[in-house]
């Protein structure tokens, strides 16, 4: 089953670019997306402790937190981001 995890990290694990490199190289993320500094959205069918533990592995001790996000969310983000954390899939191109 697809979840929704929100991953937020300091500069310690490494830069977005290093964060992003991080999230295509493992296997079990089915897709990611980003619009907040410090923070990715992500998409897996693995438990957070599995993603924890194959980031650590790639970027090392910085601090992060990974934590699913269930239908009990709210806030103010773009559209393709809501798209997102609903259906587990990035948003059809029209």
């Amino acid at each position: 089953m697809k979840m929704a995890y929100l991953l937020v990290y300091n500069d310690a694990l490494g830069s977005r670019e290093d964060v992003k490199r991080c999230l295509n190289e493992m296997d079990a993320v089915i897709t990611w997306r980003y619009d907040l500094p410090h923070s990715f959205y992500v998409v897996s069918e693995v438990d957070a402790r599995t993603l924890a533990d194959s980031i650590r592995e790639r970027l090392g001790t910085g601090r992060f937190l990974i934590a699913e996000i269930t239908t009990n969310k709210q806030g103010w983000l773009p559209k393709d981001t809501w798209y997102l954390l609903n259906n587990k899939a990035d948003k059809p191109k029209e």
